[in-house]
């Protein structure tokens, strides 16, 4: 549980930074997402927010409306919110593993530091590479790194000044494309 509660928001916005970048983003999902959406929190070029439904569709449903003209770069749907130890990350991958085909091959993508124990049981921040290594013993399916079948996206998040979370997804890679990389066909 985070901190008496669970799953805050199921979806991070990242924008091009700036103040009037975040108002026309803000703006553009609000007509998008009307009452269905609610911003949970946001700092630097993070948006996070909690929308009512599947948040792969609605991920899905704000891509298609927003490429184009639009200061939002990703729109990424969040599966789990658990607190940023490597124990809780570890307990949520292992659930969301077995929903990957048998055969597929993934990639774990961790954005920011887990926090793990060292030897004495001490808690410190952890170097990314030990904590893929650590939760990749969980998933018991084929790694590739340059163009896996399914994501494993952990972004530690800040959801209050003192507070972090992380942030966990099964994604398709499609799911994390850069909507400026997308053709505006309108």
């Amino acid at each position: 549980m985070l901190w008496g509660v669970l799953e805050t928001f199921n979806l991070v916005i990242i924008h091009e930074p700036g103040p009037d970048n975040w108002r026309w983003a803000r703006n553009q999902l609000r007509q998008v997402l009307g009452s269905e959406g609610r911003l949970f929190a946001s700092y630097q070029s993070v948006m996070l927010y909690s929308v009512d439904g599947d948040p792969h569709q609605v991920a899905d449903r704000l891509r298609e409306s927003l490429k184009g003209a639009t200061p939002v770069i990703r729109v990424i749907p969040v599966d789990h919110v658990v607190e940023p130890y490597l124990d809780s990350v570890v307990n949520v991958v292992k659930d969301l593993a077995v929903r990957m085909p048998e055969g597929s091959s993934f990639r774990i993508t961790l954005q920011g530091h887990l926090i793990g124990e060292d030897l004495r049981g001490r808690r410190r921040l952890m170097h990314t590479i030990d904590s893929i290594r650590e939760i990749a013993k969980y998933v018991d399916r084929p790694v590739d790194l340059e163009s896996p079948d399914w994501v494993i996206l952990i972004k530690v998040v800040r959801i209050s000044r003192s507070r972090r979370a992380a942030a966990v997804a099964l994604l398709k890679p499609a799911e994390l494309v850069n909507l400026r990389d997308l053709p505006d066909v309108r």
